[in-house]
């Protein structure tokens, strides 16, 4: 079983560093840094696993924005690209952790090789509350203008998205190619046919970037809209019906509380992450998390 992990990270490189040294020995790790960071401990702390692939070409990542998607489809190709086959492509962020044993993990994607991990709500379903698809339907334009700074960009982004607003500008929720947007997390795992075919239709349909780029939430719609939306690959993921399930259940791999602001979980919390029955947990850091780390590895090796 081989498996290439995506990873985005931005600060705290030896948390990084214990994430992919608890992973299987055989993977490897394809990482994105954001750009706004430095580089250098990243590199320093993995400059002797050669199972470890900085992208080179680093995105200045602006939270709800198509930027997050830039990186994205950079990891993706990383991974596509490499001169070796991978049974399975799956996003981490660096704050990551696992809480099944590496045997148990390569178990149940052996188990499960003809299944997509990636969830998804067709948010043009009649029906869906109003207030669930509003912020899908504002447009939120994006500028990045260099004789402005970032916060005058977004400042002015902010200003259009509220003017469009209040004057009744709506973006359809399906898209001109005939697409319904679909809702999902930005944690998934995938195989390396579904990855192909998403970054592919990517590249060649247009119409895709165009209506995403004053979207909100593109990291958690634009790859899932693309697989759902393909005869081929639809009825291998996730798909949940009825009433919009919210961002937790459409985790599929990942125990994540969102409550406002993203939960960083101590050893307090082990009992919770254990019975959450979640491959994964986000997020551990090295200031709060190192006795919690210790927890889950002593439970992971046993």
């Amino acid at each position: 079983m081989k498996i290439a992990f995506l990873i985005s990270a931005h600060t705290d490189a030896p948390q990084l560093k214990r994430l992919i040294n608890a992973l299987p020995d055989e993977s490897h790790f394809f990482v994105h840094i954001d750009r706004k960071s430095d580089i250098t401990p990243f590199k320093q702390l993995m400059a002797d696993d050669n199972r470890v692939h900085f992208l080179p070409d680093r995105v200045d990542v602006r939270w709800g924005t198509i930027l997050q998607v830039e990186y994205q489809m950079q990891l993706i190709k990383a991974a596509l690209d490499f001169p070796m086959h991978f049974d399975r492509l799956m996003t981490l962020s660096g704050l990551d952790y696992p809480l099944w044993s590496n045997s148990q993990i390569v178990d149940f994607f052996e188990k499960n090789a003809d299944k997509e991990y990636i969830s998804g709500f067709d948010m043009a379903t009649e029906g869906v509350p109003d207030e669930n698809t509003i912020i899908y339907r504002v447009p939120r334009p994006f500028f990045s203008w260099s004789f402005l700074s970032n916060k005058r960009n977004q400042q002015l982004s902010i200003i259009c998205r509220k003017a469009a607003y209040h004057t009744g500008i709506r973006k359809s929720l399906i898209l001109p190619n005939g697409m319904h947007l679909y809702k999902g997390a930005s944690w998934w795992s995938i195989s390396e046919g579904l990855a192909q075919y998403i970054y592919d239709t990517y590249q060649g349909d247009k119409t895709i970037y165009h209506y995403f780029k004053d979207s909100f939430g593109q990291d958690e719609t634009l790859i899932q809209t693309i697989a759902f939306n393909s005869t081929r690959w639809k009825d291998r993921c996730i798909l949940f019906k009825g009433h919009y399930p919210g961002l937790i259940a459409l985790t599929p791999l990942h125990f994540i509380v969102y409550d406002g602001a993203i939960s960083i979980w101590t050893e307090k919390d082990l009992g919770t992450l254990m019975k959450s029955g979640k491959m994964f947990t986000r997020k551990l850091t090295s200031e709060k998390s190192r006795k919690l780390i210790e927890q889950i590895d002593y439970l992971r090796r046993n």
